[in-house]
């Protein structure tokens, strides 16, 4: 079942964003196995924000295992707060 996942942090911005996105996603025309999706946008109440969809939870879950959390620790990049939901229907147009 398709996922999404909500990144968010209040102490993210913009910068961060594109380094954490250009370490994790080097080749933007080979995305990670499982991705639908990706959209990376500012908060509305500060900060940064990342939405994605994914095939499933756990082809997320290998990614952000392997991937998302090394580089995130090596870079010493604030606390994110991580969301996921079943999508129940979409509409790509």
């Amino acid at each position: 079942m398709a996922v999404l996942v909500h990144n968010q942090g209040a102490d993210w911005n913009k910068e961060l964003y594109d380094t954490i996105f250009d370490r994790v996603v080097p080749d933007r025309t080979n995305p990670p196995s499982g991705l639908i999706a990706h959209f990376g946008t500012p908060r509305v109440a500060g900060g940064w924000q990342v939405v994605d969809v994914w095939e499933s939870e756990e082809a997320y879950r290998r990614f952000a295992e392997e991937v998302i959390f090394p580089a995130a620790q090596e870079l010493g990049t604030p606390p994110f707060e991580t969301t996921l939901v079943e999508i129940h229907n979409s509409l790509i147009v």
